[in-house]
């Protein structure tokens, strides 16, 4: 059962303003200017900081629900530990060509790292499977990795092999259901921490399906996999709108498994090839140089 979730008092604090009191807009101000202080900070302290009075903050904190301002220091507590990073602002990464720069390097950075974490035996483990496999269902667990997932279906299936990529929640267990030895299912979750993927890897390892997985060596989802491919590229902190560098990681490993399964599958899935570039250039035009789609 999934747990409710917290309340969003940063929002709450942010979008309510305008329709606050005075009094109630300078309490809301102080709190977001620092919210590690008033984690910490007693209601008299507080009144005194927002120039308000105790049965003010006390008020304003039934206003936004809470019992007391105890129960709303509880979860303001939460959301700093969750987001300190974005509530502190963005920190400037320079001109615009030094942020082009920032996120070009932190790509090859991440391409870098997860080279040293590519082990053979494990790839041609997974490019044995996946070679030989009935049927390939790839789950991503939402945002990036279901980006990543349709991937690894567009390079796949230009190679000969069955596969589809998914992403809905209750497809993910009811497509596990139907997989069989012999299939593979390929998980891919850059946190590793989503259970309803780790409860449709559970599925597919009980009808004897091959199921390799894609996230962090240390994450949850370890323990629901057959073939572990990790990942663990660190997110970048200080230039929190940067793109997440895991992405470039994830593709990598792909293209390896693609380059390696087309030199394992061999002739078949060279005509396969043959075939979609002999129709795109006959459709598109006369230019063999292009990418094989577009």
């Amino acid at each position: 059962m999934t747990p409710p979730a917290a309340p969003d008092i940063v929002s709450a604090l942010k979008d309510n303003t305008n329709a606050m009191s005075k009094a109630d807009q300078r309490l809301a101000e102080v709190i977001l200017s620092d919210v590690d202080r008033a984690v910490h900070a007693s209601t008299t302290e507080l009144a005194q900081w927002s120039d308000t009075s105790t049965p003010t903050v006390t008020r304003f904190c039934r206003k936004l629900g809470f019992k007391n301002l105890r129960e709303f220091k509880v979860h303001l507590a939460q959301a700093r530990a969750v987001g300190v990073r974005f509530l502190a602002g963005q920190t400037s990464s320079g001109s615009h060509s030094e942020a082009a720069e920032q996120v070009v390097r932190r790509a090859q950075q991440a391409l870098e790292m997860q080279l040293a974490l590519l082990d053979s035996e494990t790839i041609q483990q997974a490019v044995s499977a996946l070679q030989h496999a009935g049927r390939i269902a790839v789950f991503g667990s939402g945002g990036g990795s279901t980006i990543v997932a349709q991937d690894v279906e567009h390079r796949l299936f230009r190679l000969g092999l069955a596969v589809n990529a998914y992403q809905d929640s209750q497809m993910l267990q009811m497509v596990a259901a139907t997989l069989k030895k012999g299939d593979v299912l390929l998980a891919i979750s850059t946190s590793g921490r989503f259970a309803d993927l780790a409860n449709a890897c559970d599925i597919a390892r009980g009808y004897d399906a091959t199921v390799i997985g894609m996230t962090r060596p240390d994450a949850p989802l370890c323990a629901h996999l057959d073939i572990l491919l990790p990942v663990d590229i660190p997110e970048e902190k200080s230039f929190v709108n940067q793109p997440t560098a895991s992405r470039y990681a994830l593709l990598a490993v792909i293209d390896v498994l693609a380059s390696e399964l087309a030199i394992a599958i061999g002739e078949r899935a060279l005509e396969n090839v043959r075939r979609i570039k002999h129709h795109l250039v006959a459709y598109r035009d006369h230019d063999d140089s292009q990418p094989l789609g577009d």
